[in-house]
């Protein structure tokens, strides 16, 4: 059988009528285990194309001395770490997390299949912003590397090690500001990714809009693209049926409203107000230039990357699951006169 990323220990242990921890003695020497059992074990782990991750191997041994980070986007796989101020930032951050722990950093492409982990010698991982089903953890998992997110697992967003904000009460500040401006009618726009930062600030909307008797829109963006994204914002200032305010739930749908805006002489903030979190960095330069939220990236990467030395000195984080403060920064598209 042809090798397979996904099988796992787990998988050897039960073809071979054994526990996972005589796989691994069988496989790794560290510990007398009988001819026998050994070879049962050995003809498994051939027959199911299982081979043991050199850096989880060497983990328990001595360790590499070396942590990933894997920063998946969601909306555009092309867009590198360097083309996003986010991801610039989280960078930072984790590079001062794990100053002094004789730890060294480095990053990784995104892969749809998570095909770097298996070629890597590593002693933890940090994946920022996982999607649904995500390969990355799958694979990690898999390979019993230690890991924490930055930004919840969709799939589990109350388990694990994950450093994150609060999508939710991030939202709901946004909405209030623009209720507090005088906005009577908000739409919301984004990317309908699998993440979970786009997935509570949706129900967030809606739930705010349930609860102040709004009439809730949602605009979502067919794809990443300059096209796509002028589309959308057309469609939002159409006349008859444009809302007096804008929240992105990502800073690139909310700049394309401004720029829209411009074109048809649309003021901004007195005819729309738009606000969105900071992406790229672009609404403080954009014109007018832009409200947008303050993710304290670098406090991101820190925390999550001080979490994850303890992991890999085998030691238990005080706090598993850590919530993170945010900002919101007032510019002129949002304030009306």
């Amino acid at each position: 059988m042809s090798a397979s990323r996904n099988v796992n220990i787990k998988d050897v242990a039960r073809l071979a009528g054994v526990s996972p921890t005589t796989v691994s003695h069988a496989l790794g020497g560290k510990r007398p285990v009988s001819a026998a059992t050994r070879k049962r074990v050995r003809d498994a782990a051939e027959r199911l194309g299982y081979r043991p991750h050199p850096g989880a191997r060497s983990l328990k041994a001595s360790g590499t001395g070396v942590i990933a980070l894997c920063a998946v986007n969601a909306t555009s796989p092309e867009v590198s770490f360097a083309d996003l101020e986010y991801h610039f930032k989280l960078i930072r951050g984790v590079t001062e997390g794990i100053y002094g722990s004789e730890l060294a950093l480095v990053v990784i492409p995104e892969s749809e299949s998570g095909a770097y982990w298996d070629r890597l010698l590593l002693d933890g991982a940090l994946i920022a912003d996982p999607v649904a089903a995500d390969p990355n953890i799958r694979a990690l998992r898999a390979l019993h590397v230690p890991y924490v997110t930055i930004g919840r697992d969709p799939d589990a967003p109350h388990e694990g090690y994950w450093v994150d904000g609060d999508a939710a009460a991030a939202t709901r500040l946004f909405l209030d500001h623009l209720a507090a401006q005088g906005a009577r009618s908000i739409a919301a726009v984004t990317w309908m990714t699998s993440d979970h930062w786009t997935q509570a600030s949706v129900s967030a909307y809606h739930a705010w809009c349930r609860e102040h008797r709004r009439r809730p829109r949602l605009e979502v963006v067919p794809a990443d693209n300059d096209a796509a994204l002028r589309e959308t914002a057309s469609r939002l200032l159409a006349p008859g049926s444009r809302p007096d305010a804008v929240y992105g739930l990502y800073e690139l749908p909310a700049i394309a409203v401004l720029r829209r805006a411009a074109e048809l002489g649309i003021d901004v903030p007195g005819e729309i107000m738009v606000a969105a979190p900071s992406d790229f960095g672009l609404g403080a330069t954009s014109s007018p230039p832009m409200t947008t939220l303050d993710y304290h990236a670098e406090e991101h990467g820190r925390e999550a990357a001080r979490m994850l030395v303890r992991l890999v000195r085998g030691e238990t984080p005080p706090e598993p699951c850590k919530l993170l403060p945010f900002s919101l920064i007032a510019r002129e598209s949002t304030r009306r006169r």
